[in-house]
């Protein structure tokens, strides 16, 4: 799947990364690519960031202001960055602090570019 490559490719382009979630629209994890962490931690990391994305959506809907473009979460030992793609889908990239968050924003528009070309035929 053409997928699998960005993910791991959105990896490997950031130091510190220990992983890249690929969540439906509901926060369920598709597919992962992982470091450090294992399959089933990133799963987890992936629901709560997906409970978060739904109460950011529901709150910019509910106030009137617009649709969710990044959501940052930063965390003591963690930098969590999600972006969303066509129709609800959402990549994630979980990064160790301090992590240099303007190359992970770069390297996840890129990803996220080419994501959307490769499965929604986005341009």
């Amino acid at each position: 799947m053409p997928y699998q490559y960005i993910l791991a490719d959105l990896l490997a382009r950031n130091e510190g990364a220990v992983g890249v979630l690929f969540l439906d629209d509901s926060g369920e994890t598709i597919d992962v690519a992982n470091s450090d962490f294992s399959p089933y931690q990133m799963k987890v990391v992936g629901a709560y960031v997906g409970i978060y994305l739904r109460q950011a959506q529901h709150f910019l809907a509910d106030s009137g202001r617009g649709e969710v473009r990044w959501l940052h979460i930063e965390k003591e030992t963690l930098h969590l960055y999600a972006r969303p793609l066509p129709d609800g889908y959402y990549v994630v990239l979980v990064q160790r602090c301090p992590g240099l968050s303007g190359r992970a924003r770069r390297t996840l528009d890129a990803a996220c570019s080419q994501l959307s070309r490769e499965l929604f035929g986005a341009a």
